[in-house]
């Protein structure tokens, strides 16, 4: 009885090659696609965090630029007899001063 039945399967297997091989390869393909269609959140969610990184990326370099640019600005003496005439009322000692005695208040 179960080489009966192996022999009718074996039958059947060689009869329906072309269709079984037909079959997978369409079971393949459908769970390539569904497989492919599950990750489209990840990728648009992908490339939304690489538009924000590059984003983030060009205000950092705009910010090196900056800094560096002050770094270089801060060693001068010009900015640093600003610095000192703005932040802590310095001035020259060969400076003229000028007072304004008009009596209008100045915003």
């Amino acid at each position: 009885m179960a080489n009966e039945y192996k022999d009718r399967i074996t039958e059947y297997l060689s009869e329906h090659r072309k269709g079984i091989k037909l079959a997978l390869f369409f079971v393949l393909v459908l769970a390539m696609l569904f497989k492919g269609v599950m990750q489209i959140p990840q990728i648009v969610s992908g490339k939304a965090e690489i538009a924000r990184l590059q984003t983030q990326i060009e205000y950092e370099k705009e910010r090196q630029q900056e800094i560096s640019e002050l770094k270089d600005k801060v060693n001068t003496d010009e900015y640093i007899e600003k610095i000192a005439t703005e932040k802590l009322g310095l001035v020259k000692s060969n400076a003229k001063i000028f007072v304004d005695v008009s009596g209008e208040q100045q915003q």
